[in-house]
């Protein structure tokens, strides 16, 4: 491919807002989750937009069949959408879960990457109930307690994440944390269910964290709580969110660049291979003028040397990169006609040349593994069986290049 300039691929990031779509229930909009998530990010210094689509009470089927949501989900390039199904519905005997609502977190995920392919899906882990779910305690024993509850709201959220390639918003283990820490912070309205001002601004503070992948002690805006109060809970989101990211699936679908590149026999003509994550689009740089937009590209130089390839791997607007580094250079040479040149490198040890003054061996990667000269001699040792070229740098004859069996 003819040289083309990298700036015209080469993907600025965006300096707008991080948009973020809710859809969900009341624990959603009690307290206006979206706007205080909002409040929070613009404290620390974070252009944040966020909306809501919530039904009372409704279940994630009910938003499956909603076309108010898809419309919702259709209304702006949205970064992040977040997932919150009914309170109790998820901690439900696995049969009901597996039958009544994985189905439908599955389908809704799948449309948002339909309607909005470069939103991040998030699943919004609530809590349990105070004193566990007594109206269904009697059919279902784990959820009389709220210990048992939570658990099982963990369990299956997480399994809606993993399943998904989702983001897992740690909600109710940050409630769990404070819970078992400080008793003076009510987290509940009187029906031991919703979230009052505190559990509101508890789920902010995390959304935050698991969003901007910012510390949340970075926050400045306590929302009328008390600064005691408003900062232990910055504290949790940290401990629980901020100081373990990966836990709750952040990064892990991220464009990764990655690629390898083997010199073909001639040891000028590299075969790249494609192993990068999560792109949607592949740029090469070859070092010597010459690029690609092609997965898997082939490319040959037309002079030896050693070039640094590098690969740009897009996606949504973000970039990253990584290089290899290789050396080329004709495999023979001068070596098929000066009998000197022909020294295997295992015999330099015991029998250095004397118009020899250097001496490298690289792999078929092209990778330099070994370098000698009259006082440093290494020993060759635990290198696999293979070909291997050496290049020998001579006082009387020059540079030479030939290859040798291991």
């Amino acid at each position: 491919m003819r040289p083309i300039l990298l700036a015209l691929l080469l993907t600025i990031a965006s300096t707008a807002q991080t948009k973020v779509l809710f859809i969900g229930n009341s624990y959603t909009s009690a307290n206006n989750l979206q706007g205080m998530v909002e409040d929070v990010a613009n404290s620390a210094g974070i252009a944040l937009d966020a909306a809501a689509q919530t039904v009372g009470g409704g279940t994630l089927y009910q938003h499956s069949t909603s076309a108010a949501t898809y419309a919702a989900m259709g209304n702006e390039n949205w970064d992040y959408v977040v997932f919150q199904a009914q309170s109790q519905e998820p901690a439900f005997p696995m049969g009901q879960f597996n039958l009544q609502t994985l189905p439908y977190a599955n389908e809704l995920v799948d449309s948002c990457r339909s309607i909005v392919p470069c939103a991040q899906p998030v699943f919004f882990r609530t809590w349990g109930r105070k004193y566990g779910d007594q109206s269904n305690c009697i059919n279902f024993p784990p959820l009389c307690t709220y210990e048992g509850m939570d658990s099982l709201l963990h369990l299956r959220y997480r399994m809606m994440s993993d399943s998904n390639d989702a983001y897992l918003s740690p909600v109710g283990t940050v409630w769990r944390y404070l819970r078992n820490t400080d008793t003076t912070i009510e987290l509940y309205t009187s029906d031991n269910s919703h979230p009052s001002l505190a559990g509101t601004y508890a789920a902010a503070c995390t959304f935050f964290t698991l969003i901007t992948r910012e510390n949340p002690l970075n926050i400045l805006f306590d929302s009328n709580l008390s600064a005691g109060q408003a900062l232990a809970i910055r504290q949790a989101a940290k401990n629980m969110v901020y100081d373990s990211l990966s836990l709750w699936n952040v990064g892990d679908f991220d464009v990764n660049a990655g690629f390898t590149a083997q010199l073909l026999t001639d040891s000028v003509t590299v075969s790249v291979t494609d192993t990068s994550a999560y792109a949607d689009s592949i740029f090469y740089d070859f070092n010597d003028g010459y690029t690609s937009t092609d997965l898997n590209p082939t490319h040959t130089y037309n002079t030896n040397g050693t070039y640094t390839i590098t690969q740009y791997a897009f996606r949504c607007g973000k970039v990253d990169t990584t290089s290899q580094q290789l050396t080329t250079g004709l495999p023979f040479g001068i070596s098929e006609q000066i009998d000197e040149l022909n020294v295997h490198p295992r015999m330099l040890k015991s029998d250095w040349p004397t118009q020899l003054l250097k001496a490298e061996l690289y792999n078929t990667l092209g990778q330099r593994i070994w370098i000698a000269t009259p006082d440093n001699v290494p020993e060759l040792i635990y290198l696999p069986t293979g070909t291997y070229t050496v290049h020998y740098l001579w006082d009387k004859y020059g540079s030479g290049w030939t290859k040798v069996m291991w």
